[in-house]
């Protein structure tokens, strides 16, 4: 397209279907630049961005737009911090809203990329606001989504998220997109231990792109498909198309080089420590060192030699890594089963089962329970105790009276929903909205009581109870609101819109019932304070009684206090009303 007064717009729109651009040499070089960095062609990408300077700030910020995407395509995990400083430097700039969408795509994948999964939420949503009409890039914003869901343990939101973006992007005709968006739902069954659902995922895209995307793009799925036959007679045939295809890659680091090359440690035990050499020269954080010492540990260690050195970096390694990473918890089971005294060997699976319980993660938790069952079965039978009341067994044997926060919220129009739902798709709702209470039970320090069909009842106890129940729920009806965006943005009609009532007071907490079975209830006003206040909520509103408001420190002014009239309550209560934006943030509107 010969045009000197084309837009930035124009010129995305162009570049993302892949045509070439046409002008003055500075607009040319960013059109290669563009289209080189899509296809992994950095080298290329690179010498492009070196041509002449852009004549306008407007262009200038399309440029350094393309260099941060170029250096994020290398892979390096040491870059992330400074690119995530210029891209939210860029972000402080006036930007046209096509350019701006891009910059906020790529400052939430790098926030993915550093485990920032709550900014990256709120981010991505806010570039989905901007994408409007473009469906290329919403797409693309919604499979980043998918990984976002799929990092804060939001497993069914990832999965039904990733299969119709799959879906539209096959519609369209991007292969490229469609590849990466199977890559990460292959990624999410292999996290869900799901191996047959990731192979499916993988060859369905094999057999619709090869040959039309990039050899990195490729690369990474054989790698996939590596691990998703691992164990069985099919896994060393696909190792030998995996080594073929990044050998034909070259020379260059990359951390998709250094998956692979593990994948072909653990699929070519014989050649083991060829391939994690040549992966420990791609990876660059901690978490992936330490993940790669961990298969180091368990495929290059003979029976009975020692390996007290390689425990020594195992351990180090740990802690430098972030501690909810699966290479966290991957390198507290090896300690565990190392030759180490009782007291340590109990707290590494004590860490390895926190860890777990905060992902949410059931494959982790398997792990978990295979090695607690084996190296520690009593502590093993309080755990199972303990995940399934939601108490430890000091708190179970006794009733106590107590001052704490109770949170109850619901999903807006579920009763209706659910008679037009097949029962399939009424508990995947259902499931959908409890995972993504997870990270922020995890967060305010807020625990379950009781799951009831579309509701929950939460509890916040100890210091500073009053301000965590309320940001929780405030926190929660968020996420439910950029749920609901998401599906949107998908086409769907229903969305995962809550309302929630938040009251503070004194309670008493204990387990009733028979021995057929039991459950740990909370009784008292402040309970059923809270299910009241819930119902007075519109939605996508948070509603607090007035003690709990005080008692959490929230400023309310500009705000009116209401009253009304609650069935069991003899005398109007007071409370605030709060109106939830989806931007909320954690920390904010206190």
């Amino acid at each position: 397209m010969a045009n000197s007064a084309l837009t930035p717009v124009q010129f995305w729109r162009l570049v993302e279907e892949g045509a070439a651009v046409e002008g003055p040499p500075w607009l040319e070089s960013l059109g290669e630049a563009a289209r080189a960095d899509a296809r992994f062609d950095l080298a290329t990408a690179r010498a492009a961005l070196a041509g002449p300077p852009p004549p306008s700030a407007e262009w200038e910020h399309v440029r350094e737009l393309l260099a941060l995407r170029t250096t994020l395509r290398e892979g390096r995990g040491d870059t992330l911090p400074s690119l995530l400083a210029r891209c939210e430097q860029l972000l402080g700039l006036p930007l046209d809203r096509a350019t701006r969408c891009r910059v906020l795509h790529t400052n939430g994948v790098l926030q993915v990329r550093m485990d920032l999964h709550a900014q990256a939420e709120v981010t991505l949503c806010s570039a989905l606001e901007l994408a409007e009409d473009d469906a290329r890039v919403r797409l693309w914003i919604l499979d980043s989504l998918g990984q976002c869901y799929q990092g804060q343990a939001s497993w069914t939101e990832a999965r039904r998220l990733l299969r119709e973006v799959m879906r539209q992007k096959h519609k369209a005709g991007d292969r490229v997109g469609m590849a990466i968006s199977a890559g990460n739902l292959a990624l999410l069954e292999l996290g869900l231990g799901a191996a047959q659902a990731a192979d499916e995922a993988v060859g369905r895209a094999l057999a619709e792109v090869a040959g039309h995307v990039p050899a990195m793009t490729r690369m990474r799925l054989e790698t996939l498909r590596v691990q998703a036959r691992l164990g069985t007679p099919e896994a060393g045939p696909a190792a030998r198309t995996l080594e073929t295809t990044l050998d034909a890659l070259g020379a260059g680091t990359h951390h998709l080089k250094a998956y692979a090359a593990l994948a072909l440690a653990r699929a070519l035990p014989a050649e083991a420590t060829r391939w994690l050499d040549i992966a420990e020269q791609n990876f660059t954080s901690a978490a992936d060192l330490a993940h790669l010492q961990y298969w180091r540990l368990q495929l290059c260690t003979p029976p009975g030699e020692s390996c007290d050195e390689q425990v020594k970096t195992l351990q180090a390694l740990c802690a430098a890594a972030p501690p909810d990473s699966e290479a966290a918890l991957m390198a507290h089971l090896a300690l565990a089963g190392a030759p180490l005294p009782r007291t340590q060997v109990q707290h590494h699976l004590a860490s390895a089962y926190r860890c777990a319980l905060r992902g949410n993660h059931p494959l982790w938790m398997e792990r978990v329970d295979t090695a607690c069952e084996r190296l520690d079965p009593e502590g093993f039978r309080w755990r199972l105790l303990e995940r399934y009341t939601g108490r430890g067994d000091a708190e179970l044997l006794r009733t106590t009276k107590e001052d704490a926060t109770f949170i109850f919220a619901d999903l807006v129009g579920f009763t209706a929903r659910s008679q037009s739902l097949s029962p399939e798709e009424t508990m995947e709702t259902v499931r959908s909205l409890f995972e993504l209470t997870v990270p922020l039970l995890v967060r305010y320090r807020a625990r379950p009581l009781q799951y009831l069909g579309d509701g929950l009842l939460a509890i916040c106890q100890g210091d500073g109870h009053a301000a965590r129940g309320l940001a929780f729920s405030r926190m929660l009806v968020a996420r439910s609101l950029r749920a609901s965006a998401v599906r949107k943005a998908l086409g769907e009609d229903w969305g995962l819109m809550l309302r929630a009532g938040v009251a503070s007071g004194t309670a008493v907490l204990g387990i009733i019932g028979s021995h057929h079975k039991l459950d740990f209830q909370a009784i008292g006003r402040s309970v059923n304070l809270s299910a009241r206040l819930q119902g007075q909520a519109e939605p996508g509103e948070v509603v607090a009684s007035r003690r709990c408001a005080e008692a959490a420190g929230v400023s309310v002014s500009g705000l009116a206090w209401e009253y009304a009239a609650l069935k069991g309550f003899p005398e109007p209560e007071p409370f605030v009303r709060f109106s939830i934006s989806p931007s909320e943030r954690p920390g904010e509107a206190r």
